[in-house]
């Protein structure tokens, strides 16, 4: 029973965007940089971005995202309906570049949060 509930809740688990930058930190960042520091090693390390952006001074920006949702484990329980919950993890990798490619700036962010998906964790609704 126990090994069924655990499958469950590590089934109960959706990601979107770059896999590549689940398990990246700002070291990881740092020695794909040292390696050249270039489109090439970025594409090698990262894959393709969600998004390019290309400015009239040939500079270009890519964006890597990554958002996991994971369901706490009340969610599993007979009072899921009114205190369930979820994980939320977001992470952003964004990159400029110069007109040879190699990177100028970067930044990766992250954040976490929990979300109250059952009833009494909804906010009363305004009185008017």
């Amino acid at each position: 029973m126990l090994a069924l509930g655990c499958a469950c809740w590590l089934s109960a688990c959706v990601s979107s965007g770059s896999q590549h930058l689940e398990g990246v930190d700002e070291p990881a960042v740092k020695r794909v940089l040292q390696r050249g520091g270039g489109r090439h090693e970025v594409l090698a390390a990262f894959g393709e971005p969600q998004d390019k952006i290309k400015f009239a001074n040939e500079r270009e920006l890519w964006v890597y995202s990554y958002i996991q949702y994971r369901a706490q484990l009340q969610n599993f329980t007979d009072l899921a309906p009114l205190i369930g919950a979820q994980n939320r993890f977001d992470k952003e990798l964004v990159l400029l570049f110069d007109p040879s490619g190699k990177v100028l700036q970067w930044r990766l962010s992250t954040r976490e949060e929990v979300r109250g998906t059952g009833l009494l964790n909804q906010p009363l609704p305004d009185e008017r």
